[in-house]
């Protein structure tokens, strides 16, 4: 009997201390678990570019090869006219022509000044080629007739008497670049009044400010 007694208190004392480790082994109720790394989310991959296809890779570096550096097309119109140039140190382009550029003119080559925002004066026998922003401040060709000889590209100032010029301002400068510039004044000349414009533009554009000032003017 008391063999049997002691057992049974053996065995009670194995189920106490057993229960607090086994509930140990139970995640507590209401508390989320962590996702295991097989469950946790991918993360996304990073989405780049397409690759260009290898035709328009091909084409890319055709174009590339076949445009000229800026400094070798002024080498080129100064081969060809013997004019010399200084070029201003902001002058930077690549020069792509469809069919390529051969002995390229005086005249080429403000056209693509012009295009690429820089504009050529000269200045004590030098072409001077700059941005044209400063185009307002370059002492470019005063021209108050029409002159075929002229390139249409070259940056000229014209100066227009007409009865109205302050009204015409507001509708004309919208026609004109930005670097150009436009300006009436008004003075007296023989004690009359008399209002111009300032014009300083291309002169294919110069021509064509003309032709509205003196339509608008009638």
């Amino acid at each position: 009997m008391q063999r049997f007694t002691l057992f049974a208190s053996m065995l009670a004392a194995l189920v106490v201390i057993g229960a607090p480790a086994h509930a140990q082994d139970r995640p507590a109720q209401g508390r989320a678990q962590a996702p295991s790394p097989a469950q946790a989310p991918a993360a996304e991959a990073p989405v780049f570019p397409p690759a260009p296809s290898a035709a328009v890779a091909e084409s890319m570096q055709r174009r590339e090869e076949r445009g000229i550096d800026i400094e070798e097309l002024l080498a080129q119109v100064s081969a060809s006219t013997g004019k010399e140039f200084l070029v201003d140190p902001r002058v930077r382009a690549r020069v792509f022509g469809v069919p390529e550029i051969e002995n390229p003119t005086y005249a080429d080559l403000l056209s693509i000044l012009r295009m690429h925002g820089y504009m050529a004066v000269e200045i004590q026998g030098r072409v001077n080629i700059v941005p044209d922003a400063l185009a307002r401040q370059m002492p470019g060709r005063l021209l108050q007739r029409d002159d075929d000889s002229v390139p249409d590209d070259e940056w000229v100032t014209r100066i227009i008497t007409v009865p109205n010029a302050a009204q015409l301002v507001p509708i004309l400068r919208p026609l004109m670049p930005q670097p150009a510039h436009l300006a009436a004044t008004f003075q007296e000349e023989n004690g009359e009044p008399v209002s111009k414009l300032v014009l300083v533009d291309t002169y294919a554009n110069v021509r064509r400010m003309t032709e509205i000032i003196n339509t608008l003017s009638r």
